[in-house]
């Protein structure tokens, strides 16, 4: 009977020790091993291209965060009045007053962001460029948009839809915007010259973006024009007002705003080119956060992730990918 107690009095110990080792061991795995601050800077104001590029990089910080026991916050800086001259030199600022171990951003052209940038690294800071670089500034890594493969996906579309020897009309903005050159150089190269009929310019806005294709419809009086090419999604950013009927002009477009997937419903596109804008934000929070809490560096400075083209096989499930992008 003695055995028996002693026996019962050690399992009550050993058991009693195991679950004090359990709970340490518990509480260690459950201990930060770091504490990082990413700030995200977008292009486009209130565009729900900045919050698809967000919500990977949300993705990545929390997948990352559980994995390697570390808290990640990240703040967007995004919201900047858009009526101030500099609104993304301001987001830079504003990210200082944060206290952020490095920024992502995909840079304006519109504005002169060298010394704020440069001024940032001086600190410390990591930076990340997405869609477009700046020269001067050597950033942890870049996420290049592909925009020549866009522009020759959009002309691939837009011919399976074209009469024979059909032209096209071409939606453009800024002449000096190098990420709409490449877009174009690319529809050229596989549309070639002789199948565009004109290529007209627009403010990135959709009023003025629907100005100028109703008065380049209304100047084609002998009626060249058989289809439609729009480098960005401009004109189709409210109520469908395209001075055509539904399915009368073949229509192919990048596409940067989930509003657009309303005029593909109803009729109104062929097909549409999107970049992977999910992907941009995962893979650039996730280089940063291997930079910053394990101090690794990318294998490659460069990374370009291939546009996609949307048409029926694929639209669905690229519309269920907005759906959860935008929550």
């Amino acid at each position: 009977m003695k055995r028996l107690l002693k026996f019962s009095f050690f399992i009550f110990l050993y058991s009693l020790g195991t679950l004090f080792l359990c709970e340490s061991l518990q509480a260690q795995n459950n201990e930060l091993l770091g504490s990082y601050k990413i700030g995200y800077v977008g292009k486009d104001f209130e565009s729900t291209k900045n919050k698809a590029i967000y919500s990977g990089i949300k993705a990545a910080t929390k997948n990352l965060g559980k994995k390697l026991s570390i808290d990640v916050e990240t703040l967007v800086f995004c919201k900047t009045d858009p009526l101030t001259n500099k609104p993304q030199t301001k987001a830079i600022k504003n990210s200082f007053l944060k206290n952020v171990d490095g920024i992502i951003i995909s840079p304006s052209e519109e504005e002169s962001l060298l010394p704020v940038l440069k001024l940032t690294q001086d600190f410390g800071k990591e930076i990340i460029f997405l869609e477009s670089e700046l020269k001067s500034i050597e950033p942890l890594i870049f996420i290049k948009a592909d925009e020549f493969s866009a522009g020759s996906k959009l002309a691939t579309a837009i011919l399976k839809k074209l009469p024979t020897s059909g032209r096209i009309a071409i939606l453009s903005a800024n002449k000096n915007s190098y990420l709409l050159k490449e877009r174009m150089r690319g529809i050229k190269s596989t549309l070639g010259y002789k199948r565009i009929e004109t290529i007209i310019y627009t403010h990135k806005n959709y009023q003025d973006a629907v100005k100028a294709i109703k008065k380049a419809q209304d100047a084609d009086k002998d009626n060249f024009i058989k289809g439609w090419i729009f480098l960005d999604d401009w004109a189709l950013r409210g109520m469908p007002d395209l001075p055509w009927d539904i399915g009368q002009m073949p229509l192919a477009t990048l596409q940067s705003s989930a509003i657009t997937n309303h005029f593909y419903d109803i009729g109104y596109i062929n097909s549409m080119v999107i970049h992977p804008y999910y992907e941009w934000g995962y893979e650039a929070a996730k280089a940063m956060i291997e930079k910053l809490h394990k101090n690794e560096l990318p294998l490659k400075k460069t990374i370009e992730l291939a546009p996609i083209l949307i048409n029926r096989d694929n639209y669905q499930s690229y519309k269920g990918k907005w759906k959860s992008w935008l929550k």
